[in-house]
């Protein structure tokens, strides 16, 4: 790929090759327009250079760096550098460090959307249109952005990302971010797109934000070093680094790291070239210095001193910086001064040369200077001593040193000094292949010695070495911007012809000939199907669209050329007869016509009126050449109208990428390269831009006068193009043209019409070469052959004045030419050698010329060439001859004086003819427009019709589609929406139903807790137990009884829920609550369940207060004895049974709404199946009736007869043959001559007479295949409409494939909503379970309590003893609850069930984790059963783990079913052996330790259930989520994509059928009637639809 375009095409290249040519030309134009725009001058460019400076300065000083210097000198100077960048902000907290990150985003953002859109908008520019205000701006804009962000913004944009990507929990930010999770992901996200942006644009920027131009004033003009790309990677590495050794770990190594990275920055500057501006070069090393000072002070403190820190290094940093700053400085200008003593052949390297350069470059730019002139002198003399050449400019300037001369030439002469000097380096093997010098000559020949084309040249020259960079490749993008700028204002301001509008114009010619010819015989192809007697109607459809879709594009072609010229008769004419010949567009061509003949008499009136021809470049007969000067293809013609054709006989291909002598006589030819070469090296030409006289020579060889124009194309995107505007000029009578060698005589070249004078051309072609010398210039003009043969004129007097004499400017002569003897010359040489051949010496006198006359001929010499020298000047040799000869010298000299009237009066003559052919035409157009007039109904109606197909509305079918579409995807989408809300629904109420179990559950368990303690408080008074206890039981039943009035209130709420849902009280029975009245008797009272167990909680919670004495009365009459009474009674009884009752119904009932979900999933199932299927069977006809009436569409155009079918072919090929094939090749045209495709024609029309004969097998076959899809007893209108061909079955599969997959998603929907519910119930089932083992584990131990206070007898309630009661429910709750454990349930709960396993099956102790959070202080058997409510104990956790291992002889290492199991047993054994009270509640105490063990195993079992079950719930919303999204994404894509596009479609394709109409004449139309018809009837069916 070429920037300079002077090599191949890249179409030549591979695909990756052209996307990156592509990307590279769009990032180098619009940086290119970001550098022209530039807002930044030198103090602003110093001002961000200084901040820059500033954030570098803080990081080697970095707080983190704890050896530094103690004292507030320092403090204050950080203070002062750490607001110029982001690292000490982004440890003041997460929400600063957030702001931060997102201000630097959204920066990054904006640049970015700013740089893409104004880089689409730039390559949307259509020709010649020139940039807005608004993209200018943005231009603008981004120079300024580009450049602050590749200065200041860089370093704190990279620490805040890379902070983010990076991020460390110990940081002050990291700790509150939550790295690597949660929202730090979206952090991250944004952080990494913010940096791959940022390294984007930062080394962008640096890459190609500058300028090679000496004479440029932008502050970054100069050659960018290795010390940019060293910055870039710093100002990345250094935030990098703090935030790895944010603790502090690696100080010394950091800066360590810091100190070479400066001194590797400042290094890179010293071995290379300084920029233009000294100032900003010596300012950049300046601040560079500073901070590796600052670094350089740091290290010296880690490594030297030892002591504690002061501020004594600080103080020396600052004091010495002038110093060290001074000394840096020197040694950098020191370079500079050593570079010019050398000798051009000492210099070592490619920096040594640049520093040679720029520094003589600045020292002629100030030579004004005193100074600067002496060290100039000195290097001029310097390289004079050495210099070898014959020709330098040193030799000049020594000689005029003292002389005064115009400042320009001095100037000039200076910089041809320093263009020798480049041409010695560049000479030199080790910089033959450096581009970056080849550049720099580029910009001294444009810019100093105003040579554009030989810049040109050199930049080309750049390109061609083998190590250019990228930033090369950008200069020579850049420079060739700007010198295609300066040749279009040079064009602008000379007022010139906008040759780059007629190039673009002819080339755009070219394709659009090229269209209409595709578009012509995709034509042809779609009549000679239809002519077919079994035409295939796909085939037609195919065809017909692809005739549409190219009369849409051969129109917008033609638009776009029409506002470049739109008097372009060669264009008009042209597409004029596409409408015509082809499209059968009659309004249109009727239109263009008359436009045309407007054009023509505006041209006639224009000629009349001036009396003159109108100008080279607006005749409409001129041959437009484009021709390369690029290096190495000079002279290869780049494309050619095809007006060559019809004036000199070459085809336009013929030429293409051929060199332009072609159609140049030989001598001219010969020299023409080198004539381009030295106009490229020198820009000096007298003939560009200048019409002249030149004898072209076309294909036959022949002169052909002409008048040319030679223009540079102000246009550099395919190199450096000329462009040549070449008219041939009418034939004057009696004027021929000739060129001779003036020293050998030998005619070269002559005109064809030089067989007016009487000689044979056809005898002059069958001479041999080795007889031509006899058909010389001496044989033609005896007189003058005499007089160059004269031995006595042989002297050094000019041939030129030998043979002519000068009137005036001409130089001419009167001479005479025997026609006779030039032909019984020619005749007699061919016929020698004829009889050479034949043995003959015979000559056949018949064929002798008998002309006797002589003719007086005046010759004119028009030009005397030379052969040219390498350097272009003439060399000796030969002398060529270019002359015209006139005849009848006589009449000549008698009408000298009215020669030029009678030119006029014959151009008058021609005007007339022109202008009566124009007024034939007008008439004709008259009589025509009033037989229109006569019948303008009927060509009304027939517009109208053609109007109506154009513009054909949107049929009903299709609108019928689209509202069904419409229908059917809404209720889709509603139902897929009702689905994942039900879905959601369901989730919220499993997880209210398993809260409700739970709480419903819990509620009676704590009550058994607190009729527990409250009888532990009782027995406690008669001392049964410590009283030191007392504090312990109080403080148990206190955080019971909060508990329980939370549940309570939880439950309230549950049940107001229930009732709102299911309408109905879900418990409002009567509850008969004993009371113990002050005579110790008792009393029944009638209470709902809420004010009963409000009434138990009030009642226990008085216990807090109570005395030990007050739970001994036995005269009950305290209130303690009282409630201790309602506690007891109704807590073991009546309250119970109804917790119990109720937490069932709770069960019972989200169960239930758990199941009814089944039925809304199926309903949702049977309506998308019953709307899908009704979908599809109503989709079917309608599409059938789309393509029969396509179909039918088609049969219109079987009802024309072959004959006019044939006609319309005929006018096609007649078209094709007179405005196409006759610009091609005349090896093309002439292949096949005109009876044989007479022949071609009519075996086509008469297929079904003649392939009988000439038809292969496969020809049959196909034949047969297409009989086989006709009723061949029909017209062929009903053949068509009802053959088989189509792609409607396909369509009818699409759609069952479609709806099934629908079907399939909605089945696939409720299966696993079905699942999801049996889930649920199976969960839900499992969870009442194990909620009611703790519940009925402490009843039973707590009526086993109760039994032994009774002396044994067991409590009876409802006729049931609750001890057996308890007893049976232990073991068929276990029973129940493993039964479920058959079922399979959902992965989520894997872990749940393998702890269900380990605690049930194996070693309890060693598989529960509840012992690790206990803190322990009181006894052992007292317990609360919440994890947060534990009552702590005197042991250890070690002490905790050996009594577990222990109890009971370590029954818990069995298991937990086996633990509940000994409970149930070590219960009713209890009450068997039950002697007294107190030894059996020391046995008791045994239960209790079991108790203390099993109880908080079922809380963890249970936790980790529910903790599962929300894992549960999460993963079940989330796959109904996605299912819905993507199910959503799915109707879209079918929907909203396909199927609407593919309605969209089948509309088009419908309106384009109906259009295809249009391709019928409108004679055919009117000729029949029953076409015409059925066309109304369409028309007619639209504008009913419209009304």
């Amino acid at each position: 790929m070429s920037i300079m375009n002077h090599k191949k095409s890249q179409l030549e290249k591979g695909t990756s090759q052209e996307m990156e040519y592509k990307f590279k030309i769009s990032l180098f134009n619009v940086m290119h327009n970001i550098i022209q725009n530039n807002l930044c001058n030198t103090f602003i460019y110093c001002l961000l250079l200084s901040i820059e400076n500033l954030q570098l300065m803080y990081y080697p000083i970095h707080p983190v760096i704890d050896f530094l210097w103690d004292g507030q000198g320092l403090n204050y100077f950080r203070i002062i550098l750490r607001y110029f960048q982001f690292n000490y902000l982004i440890d003041q907290g997460v929400t600063i460090f957030i702001i931060l990150l997102y201000i630097s985003f959204g920066v990054m953002v904006i640049i970015g959307l700013i740089f893409f859109i104004s880089q689409y908008s730039l390559s949307q520019l259509k020709y010649q249109e020139q940039q807005s205000g608004l993209l200018v701006f943005s231009f603008k804009l981004l120079s300024l952005l580009l450049i602050i962000l590749n200065t200041i913004l860089a370093l704190p944009f990279y620490n805040i990302f890379l902070a983010t990507i990076y991020c460390r929990s110990d940081s002050a930010a990291g700790a509150d971010l939550g790295c690597y999770q949660g929202i730090h992901i979206l952090h991250m996200i944004v952080a990494i797109i913010g940096i791959v942006l940022l390294i984007f644009f930062h080394f962008s920027t640096t890459l190609l934000y500058f300028d090679l131009n000496p004479k440029s004033k932008f502050p970054f003009n100069g050659y960018q070093s290795d010390a940019e790309y060293a910055r870039m990677l710093f100002k990345f590495v250094i935030p990098f680094l703090i935030i790895f050794n944010a603790p502090g770990t690696y100080n010394s190594e950091m800066v360590v790291l810091f100190g070479v990275g400066d001194l590797i920055l400042l290094f890179s500057r010293y071995n290379y070239p300084k920029g233009y501006n000294n100032f900003i070069h010596f300012y950049k090393i300046t601040l560079e210095i500073i901070v590796l000072w600052i670094n350089i002070c740091v290290i010296i403190t880690d490594f030297l001193d030892t002591g504690s820190p002061d501020e004594m290094g600080l103080l020396y940093l600052f004091v010495l910086i002038p110093c060290v700053v001074f000394g840096g400085l020197y040694a950098f200008k020191t370079i500079l001064k050593e570079s010019m003593t050398f000798s051009i052949k000492n210099l070592k390297n490619e920096e040594e040369a640049d520093n040679y350069l720029n520094t003589l470059l600045q020292l002629i730019l100030d030579r004004q200077s005193p100074n600067t002139k002496i060290k100039l002198i000195g290097v001029l003399k310097l390289h004079y001593i050495s210099c070898t050449k014959t020709v330098c400019a040193c030799k000049s300037l020594i000689s005029q040193d003292h002389k005064k001369e115009e400042v320009n030439q001095e100037n000039e002469n200076w910089m041809k000094f320093l263009g020798s000097i480049l041409d010695d380096i560049m000479a030199d093997e080790k910089f033959k292949e450096n581009a970056r010098f080849k550049i720099f000559y580029a910009y001294l020949c444009n810019d100093e010695l105003k040579n554009k084309y030989n810049a040109l040249h050199y930049m080309m020259k750049a390109e061609d070495t083998k190590n250019h960079t990228l930033r090369d490749e950008f200069c020579l993008f850049r420079f060739k911007q700007h010198i295609e700028y300066e040749m279009q204002e040079d064009s602008e301001k000379a007022q010139d012809i906008d040759v780059n509008s007629i190039v673009f114009f002819q080339n755009q010619l070219v394709i659009l000939t090229s269209m209409i010819q595709k578009s012509a015989e995709s034509h042809l192809e779609f009549w000679r199907e239809l002519q077919e007697d079994y035409p295939n109607i796909l085939k037609l459809q195919n065809i017909g669209m692809k005739v549409l879709q190219q009369i849409d594009l051969c129109d917008e072609a033609y638009q776009e050329l029409v506002e470049i010229n739109n008097n372009n008769l060669n264009l008009l004419e042209f597409y004029n007869a596409y409408l015509q010949q082809v499209v059968h567009d009659k309004e249109q061509h009727e239109q263009l016509s008359q436009q045309i003949s407007q054009i023509k008499k505006a041209i006639f009136q224009r000629r009349q009126g001036a009396g003159q021809e109108s100008r080279i470049t607006e005749s409409q007969e001129t041959i437009i050449i484009t021709m390369s000067g690029n290096v190495g293809s000079i002279g290869i013609v780049a494309s050619c109208n095809n007006e060559i054709q019809k004036s000199l006989g070459y085809p336009a291909s013929d030429l293409f990428e051929s060199n332009v002598s072609k159609i140049m006589p030989k001598i001219i030819g010969d020299q023409h390269n080198q004539l381009v070469e030295n106009y490229m090296r020198t820009n000096n030409s007298n003939i560009i831009g200048m019409e002249r006289f030149v004898l072209a020579q076309n294909s036959q060889q022949f002169l052909v006068p002409c008048k040319l124009m030679v223009k540079v194309l102000p246009n550099l995107d395919k190199g450096i193009l000329l462009v040549g505007f070449l008219k041939p000029l009418e034939k004057l009578p009696g004027t021929h043209y000739m060129i001779y060698d003036a020293i050998s005589q030998q005619i070269l070249n002559f005109s064809e019409s030089i067989k007016e004078l009487g000689i044979k051309i056809q005898n002059i072609a069958m001479t041999g070469a080795q007889e031509q010398s006899k058909f010389s210039f001496g044989a033609v003009f005896k007189e003058l052959g005499d007089i160059i043969n004269n031995p006595l004129n042989q002297n050094d007097q000019p041939l030129k004045t030998l043979l002519y004499k000068q009137e005036g400017d001409i130089y001419s002569v009167e001479t005479t030419i025997n026609i006779k003897h030039i032909n019984d010359t020619l005749v007699q040489i061919n016929h020698d050698q004829e009889n050479k051949k034949l043995g003959s010496t015979a000559i056949d006198q018949e064929n002798m010329y008998t002309n006797n006359d002589c003719k007086k001929v005046k010759i004119e010499l028009i030009e005397e060439r030379f052969p040219l020298a390498d350097d272009g000047q003439p060399a000796g040799g030969n002398i060529y001859h270019i002359i015209v000869i006139r005849e009848d010298i006589d009449q000549e000299k008698i009408n000298y004086g009215k020669s030029q009237i009678k030119q006029r009066l014959d151009e008058t003559k021609n005007m007339i003819v022109q202008q009566k052919s124009i007024e034939e035409v007008e008439d004709i157009q008259k009589n025509h427009q009033s037989s229109i007039e006569d019948d303008q109904d009927e060509n009304k109606q027939n517009k109208d019709i053609r109007s109506a197909l154009e513009q054909s509305k949107t049929p009903k079918q299709i609108i019928y589609l689209r509202y069904l579409s419409l229908i059917l995807f809404l209720s889709t989408l509603a139902l897929s929406i009702s689905k994942l809300v039900l879905s959601l629904q369901q989730s919220v109420l499993v997880d209210e139903g398993v809260s409700a179990i739970r709480q419903a559950h819990r509620r009676h368990s704590l009550m058994a807790d607190i009729n527990l303690y409250s009888r532990y408080l009782h027995l406690t008074s008669f001392g049964y137990f410590d009283s030191s206890l007392e504090g312990a039981f109080k403080a148990n039943i206190s955080i019971l009884v909060d508990k329980l009035q939370l549940i309570q209130f939880d439950m309230i709420e549950f049940r107001i829920k229930v009732e709102s849902r299911s309408g109905e009280q879900i418990d409002d029975d009567q509850y008969d609550v004993v009371f113990l009245l002050s005579n110790n008797e008792t009393k029944l009272y009638g209470n709902i369940f809420n004010d009963a167990i409000f009434a138990y909680i009030t009642s226990a919670s008085s216990f807090k207060k109570a005395t030990l004495s007050q739970f001994n009365d036995t005269t009950n009459s305290s209130s303690v004895a009282k409630n201790l009474f309602y506690v007891v009674e109704n807590g073991l009884d009546v309250l119970r049974n109804g917790s119990e009752r109720i937490a069932d119904k709770f069960y019972d009932f989200y169960f239930e709404q758990v199941d009814s979900q089944t039925i809304n999933a199926v309903i949702i199932l049977i309506t998308a199946l019953v709307i899908i299927v009704i979908c599809e069977v109503i989709y079917v006809p309608i599409f059938m009736s789309i393509f029969n009436e396509r179909k039918r569409l088609i049969s219109y155009f079987g009802m024309i007869s072959n004959d006019d079918i044939k006609n319309l072919i005929d006018q096609g090929d007649t078209f094709i043959q007179d405005h196409i094939t006759k610009f091609k090749s005349s090896d093309e045209i002439y292949q096949v001559d005109q009876p044989q495709q007479q022949n071609l024609v009519e075996s086509s029309l008469n297929q079904d007479q003649s392939q009988d004969v000439i038809e292969s097998p496969k020809q049959k076959v196909e034949k047969e295949q297409r009989k086989s899809l006709f009723d061949q007893s029909k017209e062929k209108h009903q053949r068509i409409y009802e053959s088989k061909g189509g792609t409607h079955y396909l369509l009818i599969f699409s759609f069952i494939c479609i709806g099934s997959l629908l079907m399939i998603e909605y089945i696939v929907m409720y299966v696993l909503e079905d699942q999801s519910i049996s889930d649920a119930k199976l969960i839900m089932d499992h969870y009442l379970f194990i909620s009611r083992r703790a519940s009925i584990i402490k009843f039973n131990i707590l009526f086993t309590l109760e039994s032994l206070v009774n002396n044994g007898q067991s409590r009876v309630y409802m006729d049931n003893d609750l001890n057996k009661y308890y007893n049976e429910k232990v073991y068929s709750n276990e029973q129940d609850l493993f039964k479920t454990l058959i079922n399979t349930y959902p992965s989520s709960f894997d872990d749940y069930f393998a702890f269900f396993n380990n605690v049930n099956f194996l070693n309890v102790c060693e598989h529960i984790t509840w012992i690790k959070s206990l803190q322990l202080i009181t006894q052992s058997f007292i317990f609360v059963d919440t994890v947060d409510n534990f009552t702590n104990y005197t042991f250890s956790q070690s002490e905790l783990d050996q009594e577990c291992n222990t109890v009971k002889e370590g029954i818990l290492t069995k298991g937990l079913r086996d633990s509940i199991f000994l409970v149930a047993l070590r219960n009713n054994e209890q009450l068997a052996r039950f002697s007294n009270l107190q030894e059996s509640l020391n046995s008791f105490q045994i239960q209790e330790l079991l108790r203390k063990y099993i109880l908080p195993t079922f809380w963890e079992n249970n936790n980790i259930f529910q903790i599962c079950f929300y894992d549960f719930l999460d993963i079940r919303d989330s796959i109904q989520i996605y299912n819905f999204v993507g199910f959503v994404g799915f109707l879209i894509l079918i929907f909203l994509f396909l199927w609407i596009s593919y309605i969209a479609k089948v509309q088009a394709g419908i309106q384009q059928q109906m259009r295809m109409l249009t391709l019928i004449p409108d004679d055919l139309i009117d000729k029949y009637a029953k076409l015409k018809e059925a066309i109304e009837f369409h028309v007619l069916g639209i504008q009913q639809m419209q009304q």
